[in-house]
């Protein structure tokens, strides 16, 4: 029973991950105005359920059991840390700022943790992994950005008006790797956590993540991705500069390589970090006038606000949780 509510926490986590990521993910795509709508979802979907086997799932091996020995912890902070977690995304959206799903589920890990008086089995090397992914990317993210744009100007500077619509058409392929890295990122978060608890209760003779935990947990957040919403995603992409065919071949390819990067390394990050720092740099580069510096600096002060939120989350949850098991 208790396995089974971890699994649908877990998914309750990523159908509100796909109104948020996928939505970003979503944006990114239409923003250049070359892949309708309808095909970049179902472009999407296909790249993030194939990113763990091709990329494989050393981010689901962080999150399952290198941040904390979940054998030893066992349910409780892991039902809290998911419930925090959720709770830290849903303010966050309410309140139209965006998030990161890896520092809020850490966060909430570490008031889960913390509630039930297990500190010691933090894994804090684990921590700074996540740490260092997150703040490494939107940096790498942000260089890759400008250096792909003016790269890209250099090689398209005498390239015909017809013959560029025609290779923008490679914003296809920057899509699926956008995808592919989601898949094998921000997606393996909640595989792991499915595949620990599987470990925890038992059910299992190692850390694996099985087909069964991929398939669940990208049908969750296919389905927040039909369904969920585009403000967050328009803060990402429309607010920061006018985005043209270009630019959005530029930041896609620059964010792409940035979390198939930070995946293959196990590095837990955040691809709508990645993709507004990857914008920011295109912006940068192309008329850094025209940037919303403004813009840039919410996007980081609420980043910034979603570990302490995370924890005072994740703390309350668990604060709760142990109540109920106490009676």
């Amino acid at each position: 029973m208790v396995l089974i509510l971890t699994i649908l926490l877990a998914v309750a986590f990523n159908v509100i991950a796909g109104f948020n990521d996928g939505g970003n993910l979503l944006a990114a795509a239409a923003s250049g105005r070359i892949i309708p709508l309808g095909a970049a979802f179902w472009v999407i979907v296909a790249g993030a359920f194939l990113g763990p086997f091709i990329v494989g799932t050393a981010v689901a091996a962080t999150i399952g059991h290198s941040i904390i020995d979940y054998a030893q912890a066992g349910f409780t902070p892991l039902a809290g840390g998911l419930v925090g977690g959720i709770g830290a995304v849903l303010v966050a959206y309410a309140a139209r700022l965006p998030t990161t799903a890896s520092v809020a589920l850490v966060g909430a890990t570490l008031g889960s943790v913390w509630v039930t008086g297990q500190m010691r089995l933090v894994q804090w090397a684990g921590v700074a992994k996540v740490a260092y992914s997150l703040f490494g990317s939107a940096i790498v993210g942000f260089a890759a950005g400008a250096i792909i744009y003016t790269l890209a100007c250099f090689l398209f500077a005498h390239v015909s008006l017809r013959q560029g619509m025609r290779l923008m058409r490679l914003q296809y392929l920057t899509v699926v790797l956008q995808a592919i890295g989601y898949g094998a990122n921000d997606a393996e978060k909640m595989m792991g956590l499915i595949a620990a608890a599987v470990l925890v209760r038992g059910a299992g003779g190692g850390f694996a993540v099985p087909v069964w935990i991929v398939a669940v947990s990208i049908g969750a957040f296919a389905l927040g991705m039909a369904v969920g919403g585009m403000r967050v995603a328009r803060t990402v992409g429309g607010k920061l500069f006018h985005i043209h065919p270009l630019h959005a071949l530029c930041f896609q390819l620059a964010a792409a390589g940035t979390v198939l990067a930070a995946s293959s390394l196990g590095g837990p990050l955040s691809t709508t970090e990645c993709t507004a720092s990857a914008i920011m740099g295109v912006g940068a580069a192309a008329n850094p006038r025209a940037l919303r510096w403004r813009t840039a600096r919410n996007l980081a002060a609420a980043w910034l606000l979603t570990a302490p939120l995370g924890f005072a989350c994740g703390a309350l949850a668990t604060f709760v949780i142990r109540l109920i098991e106490r009676g």
